[in-house]
């Protein structure tokens, strides 16, 4: 496979954002991450006749997070992006900005991590690298969650469902790194309900930390799923309603063997550098 990089102007590439996004989190993300893949490959071609896809290396992020969520600058977007693509329908672009690119790319294929419509293609929601402690902590909890429940009803309707259990814990808020880590290496399983887009950054983070993470959402963006076994190493279901009897069906022998198994598959085929090349097996498909 051969890739043309289309020649976007650097405004469309800005070096940073005017905040933190997510809390906590480096100013790089999978936008970033996707590009410096492709540049160090040797899949790029300099003429676009010859390319089998067209790629539009956009940090929509940054973009719409320097223009205020998206209150300005999208009619600008349009105009630069207009100018600079060549055939949308061999055109693909990556994107981690919940609501997507936010203008018309035609028939272009997108990446999203954490889309919040049937349309566009999985990838993973990554943010900083998480550290294990040099001394794991024992398991005390079947599930657990540790951030803010307002982001999505699902979150309130499933702490709500699972207030009685005394097998989960559940803290709303912030509580810094040290106290996310913590709870969740206690944990069997972590609980990833939705937020405003329809992934989660701590599913990803749960495996990295080998704990098994349950995804909670009206659509399942667990990405890759032609080449990833997820059920092998994860959990999902459609509605907080039937979280109950989920976690009462969970063996914990099976669930630290499959959390051992997603903290592998993270290290080796999804964390910042290796989940690209997934991509380029998607992009083979659709040819």
């Amino acid at each position: 496979m051969k890739i043309y990089l289309l020649p976007a102007p650097n405004r469309l590439q800005p070096g940073s954002q005017k905040f933190e996004y997510p809390s906590g989190n480096p100013d790089y993300g999978v936008e970033q991450d996707y590009l410096e893949y492709i540049v160090k490959s040797s899949l790029l071609t300099q003429s676009p006749d010859e390319a089998d896809w067209h790629y539009l290396p956009v940090f929509w992020t940054r973009w719409h997070l320097n223009h205020d969520y998206a209150k300005s600058g999208v009619d600008e977007l349009q105009s630069e992006v207009s100018r600079v693509l060549i055939e949308p329908k061999k055109t693909f672009t990556i994107c981690q900005y919940d609501d997507g690119p936010l203008i018309n790319l035609g028939s272009a294929v997108v990446f999203l991590s954490s889309r919040k419509t049937s349309a566009g293609k999985d990838i993973p929601l990554l943010r900083n690298v998480l550290k294990l402690p040099f001394i794991k902590p024992r398991k005390r909890y079947l599930a657990s969650f540790v951030g803010r429940l307002g982001t999505d009803p699902v979150r309130k309707e499933m702490a709500n469902i699972l207030s009685r259990n005394k097998d989960v814990f559940i803290e709303d808020g912030d509580k810094g790194q040290k106290f996310f880590v913590t709870r969740t290496l206690q944990s069997y399983t972590a609980l990833c309900p939705r937020g405003y887009g329809g992934s989660s950054f701590r599913f990803f983070e749960a495996m990295q930390l080998g704990v098994v993470p349950l995804l909670i959402g009206d659509i399942d963006t667990r990405p890759f799923k032609k080449f990833i076994d997820w059920d092998e190493i994860s959990l999902y279901v459609d509605n907080p309603d039937k979280l109950s009897s989920v976690l009462n069906r969970l063996n914990r022998k099976q669930l630290q063997t499959m959390g051992s198994k997603a903290r592998a598959v993270y290290l080796e085929h999804l964390e910042y550098g290796k989940w690209p090349a997934y991509v380029i097996k998607e992009l083979g498909l659709i040819k």
